[in-house]
């Protein structure tokens, strides 16, 4: 058996350094090499974007801003001669930037327009999902069994105390959960 091992060990290692001779001796595995010049109008060519430091953190920074900007600087690459695009593009921009601050706006206005307030009377021995379902059917929560099993997970249902508690409807199940213990 010994016998068997060595020359199973011997072929692996004659194998070895045949393919370390092949590997070495052979000029498929040459990669050329290319500048970054040359690379850049393939890879546009391949459908993906070259970008620098300076740009990829500028629109790992705000990522909104420059993907507009990004998009006329390739529609002006497109059509070098053509600037009145590139400003009616800019005036787009502008105007869609606008909107989304206006939406922003109404739905933060909205946001607080539904924002409600209810006084809970919690009784002794009363179940927590009776307290989510109460919670549900006044607009302070969206969905009472989540609110239950979030109750239940983090081990607040053994902990509510009977008393009155003022919620609101932009509390989270934390802080609705902190009011319930009378923390």
């Amino acid at each position: 058996m010994k016998q068997l091992v060595r020359y199973f060990s011997l072929g692996l290692l004659t194998a070895g350094i045949i393919m370390l001779g092949v590997v070495l001796i052979s000029d498929n595995n040459k990669q050329s090499e290319l500048s970054a010049e040359e690379l850049i109008p393939i890879l546009e060519n391949e459908g993906y974007h070259v970008l620098s430091n300076n740009e990829y953190i500028a629109m790992s920074v705000n990522p909104n801003e420059n993907k507009a900007k990004q998009d006329s600087d390739n529609e002006t690459k497109k059509n070098p001669d053509n600037k009145d695009s590139k400003e009616k593009n800019e005036s787009k921009d502008n105007e869609k930037e606008a909107k989304e601050t206006d939406k922003e706006q109404a739905k933060k206005d909205e946001k607080e327009d539904k924002n409600k307030s209810y006084v809970l009377n919690v009784k002794s021995g009363m179940p927590t999902s009776s307290i989510s379902t109460i919670l549900e059917e006044n607009g302070i929560i969206d969905n009472a069994s989540e609110f239950t099993k979030y109750l239940e997970k983090h081990e607040y249902s053994l902990k509510v105390k009977a008393k009155k508690t003022e919620v609101t409807s932009d509390m989270s199940y934390y802080e609705l959960a902190q009011a319930l213990m009378n923390y």
